[in-house]
């Protein structure tokens, strides 16, 4: 099949069959950045007809590995190696080579490599949204909040705001904002872009962080079920709106509500073995259990999806949530090999694998030691990281779990003075956390200091009407 130069209505070139792949494609970034569920097929479709363009075969391996798995990290490997031999037969444009060397550092572990290849590709081309959406990926699962920020305030200038996909930019905008604690900004674009596009579920999902960081936990639960008909639509990602909806019930107490949610919504898929469902179930029933709920045998399936993924060396954000469900069902076994896993990970070379070193491991032992009810240990470990938390990826609203086990852990330890000077830490933050008001007037009790435990107290009951 002969192959020529096609430009899509981004005015960007592709090596292809057709100039009806040029355009597929185009739709195909169209569809993977608003989550919809028929972008596995596009693609699919587009390899079918067009089995040579590179660009097609490129995103084949970038969807691998955006999974965040090893089985799909080895596909991945494997079309990257097939990609770069094709190319080194045919003509293809700089910007495909430049796509494929980003997919091959990112199967070699290099994602600060890959990200400024990404950021390269944009100041040629700045409306290659596809480059952008993957690199608003790994600055997230790198902690780089203002890096999210920065890269789309590099190109949103460029993009017409008649351009069908302009709201994505937006929400993205927005979530880069959120993450930089910039929430009145990343509210107003937010909102403007869920106003251009309802489906539009990571914008959706931008204004729920920015109602969750401000603790507006009625407003939050209004603005995710109002919107639900339209970002229900999409693909696994609905089931993190929900999540969200989740954690405004959770501070307000209604927990009856909570475990409905995540019966119904929040686990209903996690047979599929989508990183992120895993992610969702496992923090959100460590929270209940802090929050004193009895949660049955729901750990029981989480467990059996970790148990597939003890050797996975991709995102530890993800890895540490796997270890949540196997220590928390008290797989003692699979949790070891999944911690010697890590520890064999730390030792590489790789962006992961430093953040595994560096951070990864004080939590996974942490999570351990906590629910091995050595409290002391928990908080000696997770301690000293606790201001490097952002690394290992993740929102804000999310890495917050490992900060609560941390708490949970201290009071537990009864070592009064560390444990009342982090809850009260905590409420420079969160002072409308009836979780964190109630645990400090606890601890205040122990310490005789009753008049402000009862103050304490009133305070968490005042916060469960947010």
């Amino acid at each position: 099949m002969g192959l020529s130069s096609y430009k899509d209505a981004n005015d960007l070139s592709y090596t292809s069959s057709s100039p009806d792949s040029a355009q597929a494609f185009c739709e195909l970034t169209t569809a993977y950045m608003g989550f919809r569920r028929e972008t596995g097929a596009i693609l699919k479709g587009l390899l079918e007809s067009d089995p040579d363009m590179p660009m097609a075969l490129c995103a084949k391996g970038y969807f691998a590995k955006l999974m965040g798995s090893s089985n799909h990290s080895a596909r991945a490997a494997r079309t990257s190696e097939d990609l770069n031999g094709h190319l080194a037969r045919i003509d293809a444009n700089e910007r495909e080579k430049q796509h494929a060397a980003a997919l091959s550092s990112w199967c070699d572990g290099d994602l600060e490599k890959t990200t400024r290849i990404w950021e390269d590709i944009l100041l040629q081309h700045p409306t290659d949204g596809l480059a952008l959406r993957l690199a608003h990926f790994t600055h997230f699962y790198s902690g780089n909040g203002r890096q999210m920020r920065d890269s789309l305030a590099r190109v949103l200038p460029l993009w017409s705001e008649d351009h069908p996909d302009y709201g994505f930019l937006l929400g993205m905008y927005a979530f880069g904002l959120e993450e930089s604690g910039e929430y009145a900004k990343a509210e107003e674009y937010g909102r403007a872009a869920v106003a251009r596009n309802p489906q539009d579920a990571w914008s959706v999902h931008s204004i729920a962080h920015v109602l969750e960081m401000t603790e507006r936990h009625e407003e939050g639960i209004a603005w995710v079920a109002g919107l639900e008909k339209d970002w229900s639509t999409v693909n696994n990602f609905r089931f993190h709106l929900y999540w969200h909806k989740c954690l405004y019930h959770l501070e307000r107490g209604e927990f009856d509500l909570v475990l409905k949610i995540y019966d119904e919504q929040v686990a209903s898929d996690i047979a599929s073995d989508f990183y992120l469902d895993i992610c969702n179930c496992s923090s959100l029933l460590w929270r209940l259990e802090m929050f004193g709920i009895d949660v049955g045998d729901r750990w029981s399936d989480l467990s059996s999806v970790a148990q597939k993924h003890l050797g996975d060396k991709d995102l530890i954000f993800v890895s540490l949530h796997y270890l949540m469900a196997l220590v928390a069902n008290g797989d003692r076994a699979a949790a070891q090999q999944l911690q010697d896993g890590l520890r064999d990970w730390s030792g590489l070379d790789g962006t992961q694998a430093r953040i595994c070193a560096d951070v990864g491991l004080a939590i996974a032992d942490g999570l351990q030691s906590a629910c091995d009810g050595d409290f002391a240990t928990a908080v000696a470990r997770m301690e000293p990281v606790r201001y490097s938390l952002n690394r290992i990826g993740g929102s804000a609203a999310q890495r917050d779990v490992f900060m609560m086990i941390m708490l949970d852990a201290a009071k537990a330890s009864h070592d009064a003075l560390k444990a009342r000077a982090l809850f009260a830490d905590r409420l420079g933050d969160k002072v409308h956390s009836s979780w964190t008001w109630k645990n400090y007037s606890s601890i205040l009790e122990t310490m005789g200091r009753t008049d402000e435990a009862a103050r304490a107290l009133e305070k968490s009951r005042k916060a469960l009407a947010r």
